[in-house]
């Protein structure tokens, strides 16, 4: 189910068939205990309720980096840290280490349903926080997506509302990607470290050394149902989209650099557990099963309930925008506008 929201409260909600013709109605549940709280008519739903984008302003995040833009001029992608970060004391420097998330302006769909303006502008960025890793300590990247179809049950309820009864009836909800959790594309660009290095924020939880592995815990491929996608800017969305469709049209994507294979491979499967369990040791973290994913493999990644390491994520926040910013000065750019190559 993904969120919506009235202006007043927020909602989880997902669209059934009504047969014979009918336009069907929404469920409704409560976001955090997911009790059940009614049913919606199908017209009557879009007219209270938006799609909750989390992303919509990036810009405003404490966490905004830079945003990159077309030949034009005209916004494409924006970078942004995650306010949760990975890593925070890595190494003989206990050094924190970024973690970017690459987001569309305007593009909320996953990359399968992106244009060539857009892939261009991811790959710039890609390249970009490519370059800045390698500024930290020699550090790698490995990019990763979970992207769901577009939400086009939500678009035939609109054009119900709008007194459209002869919008094509679909059998059945379009599948959310288990493993999106908001409802707008972005880009996981993790960071790896050059060799082995003991992540400490792990060992002192532990009570032992615990080291990352970094680079050396990742390979160019993945085994298992990981399908291998080539094609440039103008092919690889439809290439996707082919790949995913026996997946409901739902996928995760993984690469390792910037010039990497491309893979994708669906959300539950062999392959993201073992992404997941790669990125674990590479990060001194831990993948376990999460029953939130039918006990499929997940990353543990720390949280921000501590009040301490809250304030460390905000300190790190503060200290990696400001390296970005050098970064970015000392090659000229304009953080605000960074180009598409």
């Amino acid at each position: 189910m993904w969120a919506y929201g009235d202006g007043d409260a927020v909602v989880r909600a997902c669209w059934s068939p009504g047969g014979a013709g009918r336009a069907g109605s929404w469920a409704l549940a409560d976001p955090a205990t997911g009790n059940a709280e009614g049913v919606i008519p199908a017209g009557e739903f879009s007219r209270r309720f938006r799609p909750v984008d989390v992303f919509a302003d990036v810009t405003g995040f404490p966490t905004y980096l830079g945003t990159v833009t077309a030949s034009d001029g005209s916004a494409q992608v924006d970078l942004v840290l995650d306010r949760n970060p990975f890593m925070l004391a890595n190494g003989p420097q206990r050094a924190a280490r970024p973690h970017v998330l690459t987001v569309p302006r305007k593009h909320r769909d996953g990359w399968s349903s992106a244009t060539p303006a857009q892939l261009s502008a991811c790959h710039g960025a890609m390249t970009l926080v490519a370059a800045w890793y390698r500024s930290l300590d020699g550090g790698h990247v490995v990019f990763c997506a979970n992207d769901s179809p577009p939400n086009v049950d939500y678009q035939r309820d609109v054009e119900v509302a709008r007194g459209n009864l002869a919008v094509h009836e679909a059998d059945a909800a379009t599948s959310r990607n288990p493993r999106q959790e908001v409802q707008h594309a972005h880009l996981h660009a993790f960071y790896a470290e050059e060799a082995a290095t003991e992540n400490h924020e792990s060992s002192a939880l532990t009570g032992h050394a615990v080291i990352a592995q970094g680079r050396q815990a990742f390979s160019d491929a993945l085994g298992g149902d990981a399908v291998t996608i080539d094609g440039g800017a103008s092919t690889i969305a439809a290439a996707i989209r082919a790949a995913a469709r026996p997946w409901g049209g739902g996928y995760c994507s993984y690469q390792l650099g910037v010039d990497g294979p491309f893979s994708v491979m669906p959300a539950l499967g062999s392959s993201q557990a073992e992404f997941n369990e790669r990125l674990a040791r590479a990060d001194g973290l831990q993948a376990e099963p999460d029953p939130r994913l039918g006990g499929a493999v997940n990353l543990a990644r720390p949280g921000l309930a501590d009040a301490g390491r809250l304030r460390a994520a905000r300190r790190a926040t503060e200290q990696q925008r400001s390296s970005f910013e050098t970064f970015v000065a000392q090659r000229g750019l304009n953080a605000r506008s960074l180009p598409s190559a």
